[in-house]
């Protein structure tokens, strides 16, 4: 892992991941490199090589009080760089000054899936992500905070920025990690998907949650799968959430709760629209924060989770899960009107 020159806290500093896009960052990375140089002048470039050191070089670059740090790589990448980020400024809505003072955040998404860029209105090329780094305009984002139980049965606590999911979602993500190299991002995450549709069981759930108006609420789900949003998108392009707004402090959260898994395929097909919404069997709700716990016995050996967890596109966990939100809590370089 290279590192940057300490005395250089006031340059943009790229924390790029090589593997993204199954190699693809790496064999590119000069490019893209030369290309940011062009559109902001001098900046530091490090280079991760195993799971968690973006996260570890974000708190290192809020902590020398960098302006701009750019994630460059894949979903992962960027949960792993607001993680850091987050970690300095902490999960309190009114941060104190000295905490708050965060890098902004740019965005170069060089992964197979690239979907929060969507919801901030940029295209999924790379000539618009250099655009909204390179505009310097900036819109401060809600961040969620997300605590679980980890794989190993402890509890987990994480930030995210974009869709936390539960059901097929954990199982989309180690399906589509095994997916051939030449398959492309749109059609890895599809296969996946209908793999988990084809895998995942209907669990009975209780959400109890903050309501938009500061109340209380509760619902009984029976679901395939449970997506809680922040950002509009998921898996490469499915519109999970198109109502959603990544600085509203709310949450989307969308349910899929068929009888069937062919009528879930069926469901799953109207995602890329954006019509599932309005399909029997998909409901859908908003709140300020949440918890989902299952109702009912563990599962039994072979089964290792009950509802398995997506956050950000990894693979973390289980139910149960207390989902919160704070608002406008990182600022993202993003272009000045967002896409429709």
């Amino acid at each position: 892992m290279q590192t940057a020159d300490s005395g250089a806290a006031r340059r943009p500093l790229v924390i790029a991941n090589p593997s993204a896009g199954r190699g693809r960052t790496g064999r590119d990375l000069s490019h893209l490199v030369s290309a940011l140089r062009d559109a902001l002048g001098e900046l530091d470039i490090v280079t991760t090589a195993g799971a968690g050191q973006a996260t570890d070089l974000a708190a290192a670059a809020a902590g020398e009080r960098r302006p701009l740090v750019i994630s460059l790589g894949g979903d992962g990448t960027l949960h792993e760089v607001v993680n850091g980020l987050m970690q300095v400024r902490g999960p309190l809505p009114d941060a104190p000054r000295e905490t708050a003072s965060v890098p902004s955040l740019g965005l170069l998404a060089t992964g197979t899936g690239g979907d929060f860029g969507r919801a901030l209105g940029i295209a999924h090329r790379m000539e618009d992500y250099l655009a909204a780094v390179a505009g310097g305009h900036e819109r401060a984002v809600d961040v969620g905070l997300a605590r679980f139980t980890g794989t190993d049965g402890r509890p987990r606590e994480r930030y995210w920025i974009n869709v936390l999911s539960a059901g097929i979602g954990g199982l989309v993500d180690r399906y589509a990690a095994t997916a051939p190299a030449v398959v492309g991002g749109r059609v890895a995450y599809a296969q996946a998907a209908l793999r988990g549709i084809v895998m995942c069981r209907r669990v009975r759930l209780r959400c109890r949650m903050v309501l938009p108006d500061g109340g209380a609420g509760e619902r009984l789900l029976y679901s395939h799968a449970v997506a809680i949003c922040n950002g509009t998108t998921f898996g490469g392009g499915m519109r999970i959430a198109p109502m959603a707004r990544p600085d509203d402090g709310l949450l989307e959260v969308i349910a899929f709760e068929t009888h069937s898994r062919w009528r879930l395929v069926g469901r799953f097909l109207t995602v890329y629209a954006g019509t599932h919404t309005s399909e029997p069997g998909v409901h859908h709700f908003t709140c300020r924060a949440l918890r989902l716990e299952p109702l009912g016995p563990p599962p039994r050996p072979p089964r290792s989770c009950v509802f398995p967890l997506d956050v950000d596109g990894e693979a973390l966990g289980d139910v149960p899960l207390d989902v919160s939100l704070i608002e406008h809590a990182l600022n993202i370089r993003a272009p000045l009107t967002p896409r429709s």
